[in-house]
């Protein structure tokens, strides 16, 4: 008998002999269809490999916990088929299903967005020499697109560890790792020493105070980062690990070594900084398609 026509027969079963809610025959029905569209879309058979394959097709489409229920839904199928003696072996018997989250590609900010928010915010400290929130706001945001630090490591900056003569920032990261970010940039260096002449942070204190002369908090630096992607009008919100994503995929864009790229965000392993190279190549697939200069003419 046809799948189609099996599923129909259960989900009939499942409404009339076992009396299950109306939801769960729903949902029953939504996995089924799609699990008998892939079935007879890989001219397959109902069986383990088919149903291994499955899982891995709904792992790069579907989170872990919708997974896990559509999984649910064809084994309870293959019990009715099982008990109704329409199936001869069970596929799901000794069969090990790997549930995994899938690749999300890092959602990184347009360069002309990090351009806008740092024009914006310079041009505001031009017009507000002596606020010190703006002065803030500045150093906070130069220093995140400067070196890719996470928030967490950037509220807890110490002012010892930051030479600012010789752009040197000593950053402590996951794991108590110590690393090195170099900032060569002069308006970079100069927002941060006006920066630190106006708030004047203790040496052995952290150097990124609020208005209270305490730390500021991860909060408070996402805060200042969705201040700035609204003022540019940018419609996704903005957050400071974006910033950290954006860092490693412009660099990547500038044929920068991944090797070293790993160094500057402080990846323990390759493999996470490896995620980039996807971004990456999606942008050298849109300059191939946009801007090759085989586009510009036409031999027919």
């Amino acid at each position: 008998m046809e799948l189609n026509m099996l599923t129909v027969q259960y989900l009939t079963a499942c409404e009339s002999e076992k009396r299950l809610d109306k939801k769960t025959i729903k949902a029953y029905r939504i996995d089924l269809r799609q699990f008998t569209e892939y079935v007879i879309g890989q001219a397959a058979s109902f069986d383990r490999e088919t149903i291994k394959s499955y899982t891995a097709y709904m792992n790069q489409k579907f989170r872990p916990s919708t997974v896990k229920r559509k999984i649910a839904s064809i084994r309870a199928f293959v019990t009715w088929l099982m008990e109704e003696n329409l199936m001869e072996k069970n596929p799901f018997e000794n069969l090990h299903l790997k549930v995994q989250k899938p690749t999300l590609l890092p959602r990184v900010i347009p360069f002309w967005v990090i351009r806008s928010i740092l024009e914006e915010v310079h041009k505001r400290q031009k017009l507000n020499l002596d606020n010190m929130t703006v002065i803030r706001e500045t150093a906070v945001i130069e220093m995140l697109f400067a070196t890719g630090m996470r928030v967490s490591e950037l509220s807890g900056l110490k002012t010892k560890n930051i030479d600012l003569k010789d752009g040197v920032i000593r950053i402590l990261g996951k794991g108590s790792k110590e690393r090195i970010a170099y900032i060569g940039n002069a308006e970079v260096l100069e927002a941060l020493r006006k920066y630190a002449e106006a708030c004047q942070p203790e040496r052995n204190g952290t150097f990124f105070l609020n208005s209270r002369g305490k730390r500021l908090s991860e909060q408070s630096v996402r805060n200042i980062v969705r201040k700035y992607g609204e003022l540019v009008d940018y419609p996704t919100r903005i957050t400071p690990h974006m910033f950290r994503h954006s860092v490693a995929t412009l660099l990547l864009e500038e044929d920068v070594d991944i090797r070293c790229i790993q160094h500057i965000l402080g990846h323990s392993s390759i493999l996470t900084t490896q995620i980039y190279t996807h971004v990456a190549e999606t942008k050298q697939r849109e300059i191939m398609e946009e801007r090759h200069p085989r586009n510009g003419f036409s031999c027919c």
